[in-house]
């Protein structure tokens, strides 16, 4: 099932909730149901161990869906994959079904997220278009690759 293009948080008051950006292949710290991640994109590339952080937080996200939030950047998509190594390190390490999964996969990761209705949170590699509302947001198609013009870009 799908999430919705742009995803609401609720975080309980008095409750820890980590935003993480850019982890690049590289992780530090875990998420739980008391501290809460939002990883806001970028989780692939310039680590050595993209694939283990990817299928890590997978992992994650089905043995605690509540605990962890995924959301698309820029590296999460098919020629950055390519540009980047993901793609090289993913048949290397897996195989080329696997490259394919991946890049469907990240076309079903939300685009951003909104914690109790106040913070906005996107990847800064997303939207090209300025004066983007959120309910523009949320009627994105982002089933595709991004195109290159556009709010989805």
């Amino acid at each position: 099932m799908a999430l919705p293009s742009l995803v609401d948080v609720n975080k309980p008051d008095g409750k820890h909730f980590t935003v993480c950006g850019d982890v690049h292949g590289q992780l530090n710290g875990l998420p739980s149901e008391d501290n809460p991640y939002l990883f806001n994109g970028d989780f692939l590339v310039r680590g050595s161990f993209s694939v283990e952080v990817i299928l890590t937080l997978f992992a994650f996200k089905c043995m605690s869906p509540s605990a962890i939030h995924l959301s698309c950047g820029n590296h999460e998509s098919k020629s950055m994959n390519k540009i980047y190594g993901f793609e090289g390190e993913v048949r290397s390490k897996l195989s080329d079904k696997f490259v394919e999964l991946f890049a469907e996969v990240f076309c079903y990761l939300p685009l951003a997220h909104v914690i109790n209705e106040k913070v906005f949170v996107v990847h800064g590699g997303l939207f090209s278009t300025d004066g983007v509302k959120l309910s523009d947001i949320r009627a994105i198609d982002r089933f595709c690759e991004p195109p290159e013009e556009g709010i989805f870009c």
